[in-house]
Parts: structure tokens; C-alpha cells; sequence
């Protein structure tokens, strides 16, 4: 028996800061994710972030593509960064 389970993980905004709450926002209109994390890593000045996105719209499109559709959202914003650790991954349904 092949039991697979989706696991939709929802965080909670109330401990984003106003930069991090704006990158949540974007992606969240933009790509509908069913699970969205990101994190201010860069010790608090906004330098670099840590995004892990899980959405439907990437299905069936290569990781490649995935990464490059999150930056051309984000496209304003990286302009301003130091470094991005990207994870993106599909959301098929099960």
C-alpha cells in the first residue's frame, strides 16, 4: 500500500519584519504557494534572505525555471541584496 501524504505547512506572518512581510506578500499574490517561508539572514540589516517555497505553479517546469520565476517577481528587490538562498519545489496534487 502506497500511503503519500501532502503536507501544507502555513506560517504565520506575525513574526516577519516590514521586509520580510513585503517579499511574503509578493510571492504569495504572485505564485498562490501552499507553503512559504522566508527569513531576513543576514543578521537584521536586509542583506540576504532565505526563501523556501513550495507552489503548483511550478509544476512541471525545471528547477532552473522555478528559481528564475521567483527572481523576476523579486527582480526590484535582489537589485538591493547581497545573497538570496533560494529553495523552490512543486506542488502536485496528490
Amino acid at each position: 500500500m502506497n500511503s503519500l501524504r501532502l503536507f501544507i505547512r502555513s506560517y504565520s506572518t506575525s513574526n516577519l519584519n516590514k521586509a520580510e512581510l513585503h517579499i511574503y506578500e509578493k510571492l504569495k499574490n504572485h505564485l498562490s504557494p501552499t507553503s512559504l517561508e522566508v527569513r531576513d539572514i543576514s543578521g537584521g540589516c536586509g542583506s540576504m534572505y532565505s526563501i523556501n517555497i513550495i507552489s503548483e505553479k511550478f509544476n512541471n517546469i525545471s528547477m532552473i525555471k522555478q528559481h528564475r520565476l521567483v527572481n523576476s517577481i523579486l527582480k526590484d528587490e535582489i537589485k538591493t541584496w547581497h545573497g538570496l538562498q533560494l529553495k523552490t519545489k512543486a506542488s502536485n496534487k496528490v
